[in-house]
């Protein structure tokens, strides 16, 4: 794809209304995408609270039930995850918007000096307009599962194994013992101890994932902090 040349230069009434109207619109785009990361997290809680709520008023229901309840929980964080990154690139132009031509416009008289809308591309512009030919994700698929692990599922994935414990010592008889705690914890022909280690390297991997997500990466680098640039 090649750059089509206008035909006549944008006055800078015309720059700044075409500018006014695009941050609308990345804004409602981004908040629509906000949105749907809450809409998901919504399924998530109910979920959880269907499954520990089946799992303890249906005897009958084997302790493996919560295995499946895990399963749709970690398909909506991986839902959300997604979500999350699209989220994250959006926002990211808002904040290009917000730091560099809405703050000028609030803070300064001076348009044409500070935001080049007179003269030639500065810093923002020329990242917007590459952002928008060539868009991309600001973060890794390992962070956004990380950042969603630590905001909200791993007090729901702690809860679902919390409650899967409960069912193994309370069903189909209360366990007075390890070594019968052990023996209803089994799953067919596999032994309690690979439910428990299959539970504990699940475990593991949250926490891992977690450490993933403090760290960051992408467009949050490039934004934060903001720094005032050098001279008049």
């Amino acid at each position: 794809m090649t750059d089509q040349p206008f035909p006549e230069k944008l006055s800078r009434s015309e720059t700044i209304m075409t500018l006014v109207h695009y941050y609308r619109a990345e804004a409602q785009r981004s908040l629509a995408w906000r949105e749907r990361l809450d809409r998901t997290t919504n399924w998530a809680v109910g979920a959880t609270a269907a499954f520990l709520g089946f799992g303890y008023s249906h005897p009958e229901f084997p302790h493996p039930f919560f295995m499946f309840g895990i399963a749709i929980l970690y398909v909506l964080l991986l839902v959300e995850a997604r979500r999350f990154r699209f989220y994250d690139a959006y926002e990211y132009r808002v904040r290009l918007l917000h730091q560099n031509f809405i703050y000028n416009v609030v803070a300064h008289d001076r348009l044409s000096d500070e935001i080049g809308i007179d003269g030639e591309n500065v810093y923002w512009r020329a990242e917007l307009a590459s952002d928008l030919r060539y868009p991309q994700y600001k973060m890794s698929i390992g962070y956004a599962l990380g950042s969603r692990i630590s905001a909200n599922y791993i007090y729901l994935f702690s809860l679902l194994l919390s409650g899967w414990l409960m069912k193994i010592k309370l069903h189909p008889t209360v366990a007075d013992n390890w070594q019968s705690y052990l023996d209803q914890a089994a799953i067919g022909f596999l032994s309690g101890w690979f439910t428990f280690g299959l539970m504990l390297a699940f475990f593991i991997h949250l926490l891992i994932l977690m450490y993933k997500g403090k760290k960051e990466k992408g467009g949050r680098d490039v934004l934060h902090p903001f720094r005032e640039p050098e001279g008049d």
